[in-house]
């Protein structure tokens, strides 16, 4: 395929599952670099400044935790993607968009997720599950931040199909086992009717189903060195759909697993109106 995927659409023919399918993760692959990122950290850095409410949540007393994030971000930083970045001992520019960050700020934490390509997290176990204590979620699909903090796992993924049955029995039992020498990532997909990634609310229009969108988040989750916390992070892509029809074997492999999909499901990836327009798209 010329035009190609970073994380391409399944191509296996096998029914929808859920599942965590979490992968080892290596330092250099924690953060992603990629050319997306020049039309992405401008609108970054536009959304973290007009937007801070909806995109920004820190609850009182888990400052360390978040410093400790902040540090491995800089760190990586430094060590990993040092040509699209300086650094002073109070601030971070990311060079490209001439952009400064201060790491004395109040919302440090949105500044820095501002100018990297991954939205941010900080998840504290309590209560006998892993909650949400503060983030910078720039890109979510389709939930709200403000609706999730002080909430744990569970909660949070509740609206997922199939969550309570395939997930929710193993999600506290797997984060414990994640060390702080072995973080792992995985992938979510999921089809938009437009290319925006800042859907705190769903943006659908009517188009057609060559005009849809292959929208991936891949997902890492590291430990703290300190205290029980993990760090979540996200970093979005949306890629043409129309790709996958360059090669017409992955587009009928592909419409096989999108057919699978269960009434529920459909409803939850907001494609109750084309989902059997999409499929009848990637087969012809």
């Amino acid at each position: 395929m010329s035009s190609t995927f970073i994380y391409p659409p399944p191509v296996d023919g096998k029914p929808f599952r859920l599942n965590m399918g979490l992968r080892s993760l290596e330092p250099q692959f924690w953060l992603e670099p990629g050319a997306d990122l020049l039309a992405q950290i401008p609108e970054r850095i536009d959304l973290a400044a007009r937007k801070s409410e909806i995109v920004y949540q820190e609850l009182p007393g888990y400052q360390g935790a978040v410093t400790e994030l902040i540090n491995r971000v800089i760190e990586n930083l430094k060590q990993f993607h040092d040509r699209d970045y300086s650094f002073t001992s109070n601030t971070v520019t990311h060079i490209p968009t001439n952009t400064v960050v201060s790491l004395n700020s109040s919302d440090v934490l949105l500044q820095i997720a501002s100018i990297i390509g991954e939205d941010l997290v900080v998840l504290s176990r309590e209560d006998n599950e892993w909650k949400i204590v503060a983030g910078a979620v720039i890109f979510p699909s389709r939930w709200r931040l403000s609706e999730k903090i002080g909430k744990g796992m569970d909660t949070v993924h509740a609206p997922v199909p199939g969550y309570e049955v395939a997930l929710a029995p193993y999600m506290t039992a797997t984060f414990d086992k994640i060390g702080a020498d072995r973080p792992v990532w995985r992938k979510n997909w999921s089809l938009h009717s437009t290319e925006d990634l800042h859907q705190p609310t769903s943006i659908h229009q009517q188009v057609s189903p060559e005009d849809y969108w292959w929208r991936t988040e891949r997902q890492t989750l590291t430990r703290s060195s300190e205290g029980d916390f993990l760090y979540f992070t996200i970093r979005n892509r949306a890629e043409p759909l129309a790709w996958i029809k360059e090669d017409a074997t992955s587009a009928l492999e592909f419409s096989k697993t999108l057919e699978s999909l269960s009434p529920e499901t459909i409803a939850y990836k907001s494609l109750q109106h084309d989902h059997q327009a999409i499929i009848e798209y990637l087969r012809n």
